[in-house]
C-alpha cells in the first residue's frame, strides 16, 4: 500500500527532529569541551538516520513510528547500498537547497500511482505502508457524524 503524504512527512520530521535536539543539546557543551557539539551532531546525523538500518532494514525510528519501510521498486527488500544511497541523496539535496528540495518533492509524492521522489526514482526504491487500510478516511480528525452533515 502507498502511504500518504503526511505518514512520509512525519517519518522524515521525527528523524529530523531527533537530530535537531541532540544538535541542539551539544551547543552548550562546546564551552567547556572544544569539539564535543560537533562529535554529538556527527554521531546524532549518523545514528537516527544510518544506523537504524543495519538492525531494521529500510525502516529508521521515524518509520518505524509511523509503519512504513523502504523497498525496492519490485516490493522486494531493497539492498542496504540502496537505502544508503537514498539517504544521501534526500539529505544532500534538503540541506544543499535550504528545504526548498522538500517542499518540491511534495509534487512528486502528489502521483498517487506510485508516490515516489526523486531520490525514489534515481536509486529504484520505493516506501510502502505496513498498516492495513482501515477503509475509514479520518480526514483531519474529523468524526463521521461531522463528515455526513459536510463539515
Amino acid at each position: 500500500m502507498i502511504p500518504t503524504f503526511e505518514k512520509r512527512v512525519r517519518g522524515f520530521a521525527i528523524d529530523t527532529s531527533a537530530v535537531a535536539l541532540f544538535v541542539i543539546i551539544s551547543m552548550p557543551l562546546g564551552v567547556y569541551f572544544g569539539p564535543l557539539p560537533y562529535i554529538v551532531s556527527g554521531v546524532s546525523f549518523v545514528g537516527f538516520y544510518f544506523i537504524p538500518h543495519f538492525f531494521t532494514k529500510g525502516q529508521t525510528l521515524g518509520k518505524r513510528f509511523q509503519k512504513t519501510i523502504i523497498v525496492d521498486i519490485n516490493g522486494q527488500e531493497a539492498q542496504l547500498w540502496r537505502i544508503f544511497l537514498r539517504e544521501i541523496i534526500k539529505l544532500v539535496l534538503s540541506i544543499s537547497t535550504f528545504g526548498a528540495y522538500l517542499i518540491l518533492s511534495f509534487f512528486f509524492l502528489s502521483e498517487k500511482s506510485s508516490n515516489r521522489t526523486l531520490h525514489d526514482y534515481i536509486t529504484k526504491t520505493k516506501v510502502i505502508d505496513l498498516e492495513k487500510p482501515t477503509g475509514k478516511n479520518n480526514f483531519l480528525n474529523k468524526t463521521e457524524s461531522m463528515r455526513k452533515r459536510g463539515f
